[in-house]
């Protein structure tokens, strides 16, 4: 089984993100891993039921990487990399 990236309207790639790879994706590349991660974390709470919603579709603090169906919530929520205002 491939994680081919699922063709959607999004410009980015819909697939499996790591935490700090996605996180890293919002910020350019322009800070450090927990420095991103930390704004990821902030920009979830700041959306009104967006953390919810991950949760719904499966999300645990813990884990290492959003799936799917939670990249598509957070790039519903806060828009796609590159779009959201810093």
């Amino acid at each position: 089984m491939t994680n081919k990236p699922l063709p959607d309207h999004f410009g980015v790639p819909l697939r499996p993100y790591g935490k700090a790879e996605l996180a890293q994706m919002y910020m350019n590349g322009s800070c450090s891993d927990p420095a991103a991660r930390k704004w990821l974390r902030q920009e979830i709470r700041k959306c009104p039921g967006l953390l919810a919603e991950l949760f719904r579709l499966g999300y645990d603090p813990k884990q290492k990487n959003y799936t799917v169906a939670q990249v598509r919530a957070l790039f519903n929520a806060i828009g796609e990399p590159g779009s959201a205002p810093l």
